[in-house]
C-alpha cells in the first residue's frame, strides 16, 4: 500500500488568526503588534496576514496613524448572517426555505413566554404593540414594515435563548438582504390598499399574541403565531419565485 501524502503544513498566520479569534471571543483585549511580533515569535508581515484574516471576519478593527492598534469587535448578528447567507446561497437556499425556518421556531418561542407568563415580557409586548399601533394610526407605511420585521427578532430575543435570538437575527438580516438586492433597480411605489391592510391585521395579530401570552396559553400562542407566519409567508412570497434562490451577495440569483 502506498502510503498516504503528508497533509500541507498550517501556515503561521493561520495559527495567529485561530488563536487570537478564540481571545477575541472570550473578551480578551489584543496585545500590541511588537509585544504579539514577541509572543508568536514572528515578523510584521505575517502578523498582517493574521489580522487581514480577523478583519475580514469582522472580529478586529485594524486602526492606523497617531491612534494606530488593534481593536477587537464584539461578534454581530449581521457578521453570522453574511457567513450564513453566503453559504446557504452558494448551497441553492431558497427565499421559502428562509420563511420556513421562521416558522419552525417562533411558534416555540411564543409557547415558551407564555409558560413563563413575566411581567416585563408582557409590558415589553404591549410597548411594542403600542409602537406598531401608533406607526398605523400615523399611517407611516414604510417605518410599519421595518417595525413589523424587527418585532420577530424582539419576540425571540424575549426568550433569553442565545441562540433562537441569533438565529432570529440571522434570518430578518438575510430576508432584509434579500429583499434589498431583489428590489435595487426597481421604482420606489407605495405599498397597495392589500399590503396597507395586511400589515394592519398584522398588527392586530400581535395585539392577540400578546393577550395570549399573558393569560398563560401556550398551545394558544403557540398555534396562532404559526397562523400567522404562514399567512405572512402566502402573502409576501405571493410575488416572488418561491424557489428563487436568495441573493445575499447582489448577484442575479
Amino acid at each position: 500500500m502506498s502510503e498516504a501524502p503528508p497533509l500541507p503544513k498550517r501556515r503561521a498566520s493561520e495559527t495567529i488568526a485561530e488563536t487570537l479569534r478564540r481571545e477575541i471571543i472570550a473578551g480578551r483585549p489584543v496585545d500590541r503588534t511588537p509585544a504579539l511580533m514577541a509572543r508568536f515569535g514572528v515578523s510584521r508581515p505575517t502578523l498582517r496576514e493574521a489580522f487581514r484574516v480577523l478583519e475580514s471576519e469582522r472580529l478586529i478593527e485594524v486602526r492606523h496613524g497617531s491612534r494606530s492598534g488593534v481593536r477587537p469587535l464584539r461578534p454581530a448578528p449581521d457578521s453570522a448572517a453574511r457567513v450564513t447567507g453566503q453559504t446557504l446561497q452558494a448551497a441553492g437556499a431558497t427565499i421559502e426555505q428562509l420563511y420556513e425556518a421562521r416558522e419552525a421556531f417562533e411558534p416555540f418561542a411564543a409557547a415558551l413566554l407564555a409558560r413563563r407568563r413575566d411581567r416585563r415580557d408582557i409590558a415589553d409586548l404591549r410597548a411594542a404593540h403600542s409602537e406598531l399601533a401608533a406607526l398605523v394610526d400615523a399611517r407611516a407605511w414604510t417605518d410599519l414594515a421595518g417595525a413589523l420585521a424587527r418585532f420577530h427578532q424582539r419576540l425571540v430575543a424575549l426568550t433569553g435563548n442565545q441562540m433562537l435570538a441569533l438565529t432570529a437575527a440571522t434570518i430578518a438580516t438575510l430576508l432584509e438582504t434579500h429583499q434589498r438586492n431583489r428590489d435595487r433597480h426597481a421604482e420606489p411605489v407605495e405599498p397597495d390598499a392589500a399590503a396597507l391592510e395586511f400589515r394592519s391585521r398584522g398588527v392586530r395579530s400581535i395585539a392577540r399574541l400578546t393577550r395570549l401570552i399573558e393569560t398563560g396559553d401556550a398551545a394558544g400562542a403557540e398555534a396562532h403565531w404559526r397562523t400567522h407566519l404562514v399567512n405572512s409567508a402566502d402573502f409576501w412570497l405571493a410575488g416572488q419565485d418561491r424557489h428563487a434562490i436568495i441573493d445575499i451577495l447582489g448577484s442575479a440569483a
